[in-house]
């Protein structure tokens, strides 16, 4: 919730309503500090092998951040190898 720019404080509301019990801002701010390692890792993966075919896409979507609707744009980009395959694991940026 936090990431998607719900407040803390209305992080502690929603958890209070959906469990009966806040958690605390603390504990949130030491979730999101362990939670943007792991995303940095997932959006930072090593790019193997060659891909002389590459395509690029984008496109603008509205989202919601802290309650402010905003357009965020959102790039695709697929890279194919040589023998016309995509890699079985591919990342997002």
């Amino acid at each position: 919730m936090y990431l998607a720019g719900v407040s803390v404080r209305r992080v502690e509301d929603i958890t209070e309503a959906l469990w009966g019990a806040k958690v605390s801002s603390s504990t949130v701010s030491e979730l999101n500090q362990k939670i943007y390692g792991k995303i940095e890792e997932w959006r930072k993966p090593p790019i193997d092998g060659e891909h002389p075919y590459v395509f690029v896409d984008g496109v603008y979507l509205k989202r919601s951040w802290g309650g402010e609707v905003q357009n965020v744009s959102v790039l695709v980009v697929l890279g194919v190898n040589d023998e016309g395959g995509i890699p079985r694991n591919p990342r997002r940026c």
